[in-house]
């Protein structure tokens, strides 16, 4: 049986031209080189090189069998490469689910930078609802899922990412377009629009905390629209909208953005992102450690410690 170091020393001893050159380089005695290559013509019934006082060169049987062994050695050497890229999280596919916009923002910034840095990973986005996340989850046809909040799940771990400020929406006729900062407060006797998919449900609950006082409740719209074409509506006047900054790179003509401030410093919404703990793909570890590091987070620990939970159980 010809075996694949058997190859290597053919191709060695081609490249140098000189069995002696080739033991040499291979670290080996030439002897030991000169038996490989002689079983290995034997074995293919045919002499590979001319032995001459000077050196060995190829006969046109070898260059036509060292052809393919070349080729045979250098796919040999990229698949254990891309094996031990894919072991190690440098290679192979992320599936990363979300509802919030992807059009700036973290989500954005992050999945671009470890494409970058990863070039070999496959990222593939899903932009669905919670319920849908979650599911994608379970299933396995996602790896993670970024979403608002940080609301634990039965079976799923989950940790912290990034946050991002709140913004107000609103038609660039709206009087408050002309200040520089705006109150919650500011807010009061504005009708909203949200849209009834993710995010909008969380939204609603935020504006309810920030807005509801006694006697007075604000008025929300849920349309069951996109992201973009609820922003869109906006500018036909009369409602208003929120947003996180994420929404900054959809573009819409008549619409403006403007910080939301509490007493102090703008508000801001957190992101957290969401796996299976058996999920064993090197990639998801990966891009953990990257986040983790891009955000100076803690890392998470491997194995059984890593098993966090936080807060009550939702089902």
């Amino acid at each position: 049986m010809i075996e694949l170091r058997h190859l290597r020393y053919l191709i060695a001893a081609a490249e140098a031209g000189s069995f002696s050159r080739a033991a040499r380089n291979l670290n080996i005695k030439q002897a030991t080189l000169s038996r490989h290559i002689l079983e290995t013509e034997k074995r293919l019934g045919m002499t590979l090189f001319n032995r001459k006082t000077r050196g060995a060169t190829l006969t046109p049987s070898g260059k036509t069998y060292l052809r393919t062994v070349r080729r045979i050695v250098t796919e040999f050497a990229e698949v254990n490469a891309w094996v031990h890229a894919t072991n190690n999280g440098h290679a192979g596919r992320l599936a990363v689910g979300f509802y919030t916009s992807f059009s700036a923002g973290n989500l954005r910034a992050t999945l671009g930078e470890f494409s970058e840095r990863f070039p070999d990973v496959k990222v593939r986005g899903f932009e669905r609802d919670r319920n849908m996340l979650l599911a994608g989850i379970e299933t396995g046809l996602l790896d993670i899922a970024v979403m608002l909040g940080e609301a634990p799940y039965r079976e799923l771990m989950t940790r912290p990412f990034w946050s991002e400020r709140i913004l107000v929406a609103m038609p660039e006729c709206h009087p408050l377009t002309a200040r520089d900062r705006i109150h919650w407060s500011d807010l009061t006797g504005e009708r909203f629009l949200l849209t009834e998919r993710d995010p909008g449900p969380e939204t609603r609950n935020m504006l309810l905390s920030k807005l509801w006082m006694p006697g007075y409740t604000p008025e929300i719209e849920m349309d069951d629209v996109g992201r973009e074409t609820a922003l869109s509506s906006l500018a036909l006047g009369g409602r208003i909208s929120i947003v996180a900054e994420s929404a900054l790179g959809i573009q819409i003509p008549g619409v403006v953005f403007r910080e939301v401030h509490e007493t102090n410093g703008h508000t801001r919404i957190g992101f957290s992102g969401y796996w299976r703990e058996d999920n064993e793909n090197p990639v998801l570890r990966r891009f953990l450690d990257f986040v983790a590091a891009r955000y100076s987070l803690p890392p998470i620990p491997v194995g059984p410690t890593s098993h966090q939970q936080s807060g009550k159980e939702q089902t």
